[in-house]
């Protein structure tokens, strides 16, 4: 955690909840059903699952579920395989703006693809609940950057939590507001990571941290939010 800014405590204990709440399987058990009655009302519902937990042979020390055969994702040769990633970016998508019930442990081992070619989640240990207020504002922001509305993402950075404690009036003046402006005009204006004038983006960067101080931070909920989108680009890009 050297060098981290933010909410150190509260970033040590969301991790220390989630690492307790993985030996609950009870929970577990809970959090594997929630996400199956979530994606029963989406589109999805027919392409993604969680197995069905078998209750009356779980409790809090032992969960049992069907067996699932497939294949990790990473290692499958199937044709639709990167279909499946776009299936599982979608669903974790979902779960983060719609739902509020985000597996966060989607590493390969637990992305399988089954034999009738939909993909399966396991280990449902470990999740984030996303309040919906947060979901919301999640959604105007990215409308927001669709619109090219930039000068309202200072304000979405400070409700979303990205902005320490006491840096919120900073974070909203003018010259801030055109800092922040012109790095998400680099970043969304398409055309792939080389096309990105990464040099601007550092400077713009360097001079608010110069004139304001640190006016960024990661928030201790989207620790784990980061962590599984990464690895769901890594198991993308690996096909």
């Amino acid at each position: 955690l050297a060098g981290y800014v933010g909410d150190v405590r509260g970033l040590v204990d969301d991790w220390g909840t989630g690492f307790v709440n993985e030996l609950d399987y009870e929970q577990e058990a809970d959090n594997a059903e929630q996400f199956m009655a979530d994606m029963a009302r989406t589109p999805l519902a027919s392409v993604v699952f969680a197995p069905r937990v078998v209750r009356d042979l779980s409790t809090k020390r032992v969960l049992t579920t069907e067996w699932v055969d497939g294949e990790r994702l990473e290692q499958s040769n199937a044709e639709d395989i990167s279909s499946l990633c776009s299936v599982a970016m979608n669903c974790y998508l979902t779960m983060m703006l719609e739902s509020g019930t985000m597996h966060c442990d989607p590493h390969p081992g637990n992305l399988l693809r089954s034999p009738d070619g939909r993909l399966c989640i396991l280990d449902w240990g470990l999740v984030q609940s996303i309040p919906g207020d947060l979901r919301l504002t999640f959604i105007e922001h990215i409308a927001h950057l669709t619109a090219k509305d930039y000068d309202k993402v200072p304000k979405d950075l400070i409700a979303l939590g990205f902005v320490p404690e006491g840096k919120e009036l900073e974070i909203q003046d003018q010259t801030a507001v055109q800092a922040v402006s012109n790095v998400y005009t680099e970043l969304m204006r398409g055309g792939g990571a080389d096309k990105i004038d990464v040099g601007m983006v550092m400077t713009e960067l360097q001079d608010l941290t110069e004139e304001y101080g640190q006016l960024f931070q990661l928030p201790p909920y989207f620790a784990y939010i980061a962590r599984a989108f990464s690895t769901l680009e890594g198991i993308g890009l690996g096909n």
